[in-house]
């Protein structure tokens, strides 16, 4: 009898993250809403579900600090694959309120980010308040008062909402990355090939000595053997001013290059903490 799998994402329904575990909705059996990125991950390590969705970084707005941290505290967890999707934010309210009635605005503190050109330009007033998510919004917008929520298409049609206005994000790219994270004694197959390139491997490090030119140094190990880093992110420790944590991410299948073990070797020597947060098949941005 096969065990039934569960995955957990950044709820309610209408989030981007379920739009992103609805894309992964073939390779479980459940797909479960928690309240935050924080509860997600707790629920994977506790084994209560088997893998979790959280996001990671907006292509507008950077990296989701919380997600980072929580990569690095809890050890036990590794990224085992990654999701990108084209982020579209929409403008609703319950019927019968225009775009001119609006006094407040409800949404996550990335989607009003990603909106604040065309907040400024159309509704410059307004009061705006932050949710624990996009689709939690709904839920402030249904009381008096005039009222409207940033979100999701799938919002709307889950509540019937009115669209005020279509692509509030503007007319930059906007994606956003999600990461699936598992316990680290589940395995991922890959391909014992040559072609790195569909691969990425994710690492987090601190410098064992706050020296000038130690993050040269670190980055050295990669660009001496013509390893492409896709990303590099710094976090303070949290421990002393100061201080700081490194994430890295590059392509590369760290289960089967020789070279990523010698660079990955050579930043472990100059670390303080080193860590492989994990490997996982590179997902392209589809446009």
């Amino acid at each position: 009898m096969s065990v039934s799998k569960k995955y957990g994402y950044l709820g309610p329904e209408g989030t981007f993250s379920e739009m992103c575990a609805l894309k992964c909705r073939s390779s479980c059996d459940k797909i479960i809403p928690y309240e935050t990125i924080r509860k997600v991950v707790e629920k994977v390590e506790q084994k209560e579900i088997e893998r979790g969705i959280i996001p990671l970084e907006n292509s507008q707005e950077g990296s989701v600090n919380l997600s980072l941290d929580l990569l690095l505290k809890k050890t036990s967890l590794k990224i085992i694959g990654e999701v990108i999707i084209p982020i579209e934010h929409y403008l609703m309210a319950p019927s019968g309120i225009s775009l001119d009635d609006i006094e407040e605005i409800y949404s996550h503190p990335q989607a009003i980010a990603q909106s604040r050109d065309f907040i400024n330009q159309k509704l410059p007033k307004v009061d705006l308040n932050y949710t624990d998510s996009t689709a939690s919004a709904v839920e402030k917008i249904f009381d008096n008062g005039n009222k409207a929520m940033i979100g999701s298409k799938r919002v709307k049609e889950i509540y019937n909402l009115g669209v005020l206005a279509k692509n509030v994000e503007g007319d930059l790219e906007n994606y956003t990355r999600f990461i699936i994270i598992a316990r680290e004694e589940e395995k991922v197959d890959f391909k014992k090939d040559l072609d790195n390139e569909i691969y990425k491997t994710s690492i987090v490090c601190t410098p064992e000595k706050n020296r000038p030119g130690i993050l040269y140094d670190l980055l050295g190990e990669f660009a001496n053997r013509n390893i492409d880093l896709t990303k590099i992110e710094s976090r303070p420790t949290k421990k002393q001013f100061g201080e700081y944590l490194f994430y890295m991410d590059f392509t590369g299948n760290y289960y089967a290059s020789d070279k990523i073990n010698q660079a990955l070797a050579g930043v472990k020597e100059k670390s303080r903490l080193f860590r492989v947060l994990g490997c996982y098949p590179k997902e392209e941005i589809k446009k």
